[in-house]
């Protein structure tokens, strides 16, 4: 995936978050012509919804006699990636400034999730070395998010009891990208070839709110978050001396989710 596809991909993640929160405020567009509700002042909630990512891996740098004939067979994908969702929830507080229908916040909030992908790729070698040839070649593609934390402005505008809003600030979560190596025929499986830690990045979104009571109200929002990309680099100087092959995890995904929030 070059940096012109990774664009792309982006733009289209933003186009389907616009859509979708498009779905969502219609029921809200034929407001009740009642005063502006007051949004000011602190908050704090509960959301449940689904963590979304395509677990997306891009071919690096390669090195070896052996490696570089693997990659022109087509035995190491150039890039791959797969849709996969799961289950999250989680605990939120804020704060909002409100001034006529306009409304500015901060919000923090923790999305508890277990989110793991893993994909395959499988290819027989057509290698003429007897030892390679019609060998089944396996790789694996593995992504582990853990929780979410976020820290993000919000922006919007009030509509009756409901307020219309975009979001965006500074994300993290714990990352653990795996890549592995299988050959059956040969007996062998690649060592511990992952990159764990604490990755930094960004999320931005939209979503809606509505009053239900003067302290209680209901949101739906989408967001997505992108963190920082990690190569792994795969060597086995042992069995393999000299060769060498690195992928690139992409490891952004997309929230979507429903909560309720209580006014203080």
């Amino acid at each position: 995936m070059n940096d012109h596809d990774l664009i792309a991909r982006r733009a289209q993640s933003s186009r389907h978050i616009a859509l979708a929160l498009c779905l969502i405020g219609t029921a809200s567009v034929a407001e009740d012509a009642g005063p502006v509700a007051d949004w000011s002042g602190s908050y704090a909630g509960l959301t449940l919804g689904l963590t979304h990512s395509d677990g997306a891996a891009e071919l690096g740098a390669f090195a070896g006699d052996l490696l570089t004939l693997d990659v022109q067979n087509g035995l190491f994908p150039a890039e791959i990636d797969g849709a996969q969702a799961t289950g999250i929830a989680g605990l939120g507080v804020g704060f909002n400034w409100q001034r006529g229908r306009f409304i500015a916040g901060l919000e923090a909030d923790l999305s508890f999730q277990d989110h793991a992908q893993s994909l395959a790729f499988s290819r027989v070698d057509p290698n003429p070395n007897p030892m390679f040839n019609g060998l089944d070649t396996n790789t694996r593609y593995a992504t582990e998010f853990g929780n979410l934390k976020t820290l993000r402005l919000r922006g919007g505008y009030v509509q009756g009891r409901t307020l219309f809003f975009a979001t965006g600030g500074l994300a993290a979560a714990s990352v653990r990208n795996d890549f592995a190596l299988d050959l059956p025929g040969l007996g062998y499986s690649s060592p511990d070839w992952s990159e764990s830690g604490t990755l930094h990045g960004y999320v931005f979104g939209i979503g809606l709110e509505r009053r239900i009571t003067q302290r209680v109200s209901l949101k739906a929002e989408v967001m997505r978050f992108d963190l920082a990309d990690v190569t792994v680099d795969a060597r086995d100087p042992v069995t393999f001396p000299g060769e060498s092959v690195a992928y690139k995890f992409d490891n952004a995904g997309t929230l979507a989710r429903i909560g309720v929030n209580i006014a203080f």
